[in-house]
This record gives structure tokens, sequence and C-alpha cells, in this order.
């Protein structure tokens, strides 16, 4: 039988899968309500801290990919942070870490799939050039739905010890 804790992330991260896949975009009350569980579900247990701590681990995590590039967008990275909140600091460092790891042959997959491979090229080369200090235009960025990686990289943290450092 799963915990509750459990059974409240697989009903959050349901939730944001459907929000996710029809408009793009996970809605802050369910990430910050998603927050606000998790940590009084710690407190209830006995320790308030362990919520707040798995939170700012996320956040620290998935920060980067939100502020250097938007691969992760910021209703991605709250979901997490709120997957934080249940599960504490260890597990939102290793769910984060997947995260980043499966994320690149997710999207390329999407990518491909949408016959969109060449944008890839193409953006990195305007990289290059913008890096090399010529004027290129930004290329034009395909939108996936992030919170699947997210999914998967919690139910495989959970469900295996990919990642275990301690």
């Amino acid at each position: 039988m799963p915990a509750p804790a459990d059974v409240a992330v697989a009903a959050l991260i349901g939730a944001a899968l459907v929000t996710d896949l029809r408009a793009r975009r996970v809605p802050n009350l369910l990430t910050f309500g998603g927050m606000a569980l998790g940590v009084s579900a710690n407190a209830l247990a006995g320790d308030w801290r362990v919520g707040l701590i798995g939170a700012a681990v996320a956040f620290v995590v998935m920060f980067p990919g939100w502020r250097l590039g938007g691969a992760v967008r910021a209703g991605d990275a709250k979901l997490l942070m709120a997957v934080g909140a249940f599960y504490g600091g260890g597990e939102a460092l290793r769910a984060g870490l997947l995260t980043y790891i499966l994320a690149l042959p997710y999207g390329l997959a999407i990518l491909a799939a949408r016959g969109r491979l060449r944008g890839v090229v193409g953006a990195w080369r305007a990289g290059v050039a913008r890096a090399m200090g010529r004027d290129v235009p930004e290329p034009e960025l395909t939108v996936v739905a992030f919170v699947p990686v997210v999914a998967a990289a919690v139910w495989v943290t959970r469900a295996t010890d990919v990642l275990r450092l301690w």
C-alpha cells in the first residue's frame, strides 16, 4: 500500500501533467498548494524542516535550468519544489538531477517527432555566432511539455536507488 505522501504526490503530478499537456503551464495554485501540503505533512510527521529543506534543494537544483536558458519553466521548477516539500532534500536532489539527465533525450525525441530537430542545430549555430559577437536573430523556440520528465524522474527516484549518493 502506498504511503499517503506517495498518493498526494501522484495526484499532484497527475494534475500537473493534465494542465501542462493541455496548456503548457502548471498553475501556481497547484505548486504552492503542493508545497504547503508537503511542509504541513512533514510538520505533522514531526519535522517541518524536512519539507522546507526539500523545497529549497529543489529550487537550487532547478533554478539554473530556469534562469540560464529557460529549458525549465517556472511551473516545472515549482512542481519539483512541491515534490521536495513532501520527500525532503535527498529525494529532491536525486529527482532534480535525473530530470536534467532525462530532459535531453526527451526533448530531442519530441523535436524529432515534430520535425523540428534542424532547429536545434540552427539554435546552436546562432548561439555560437552571438558568442563571437555577431548580431543574429533569435531562433524560433519549440515549447514542449516538461512535466512528463519531472514525473519520470520522481517515479524512478522513488522506485530505485538511481543517483542515491548516501
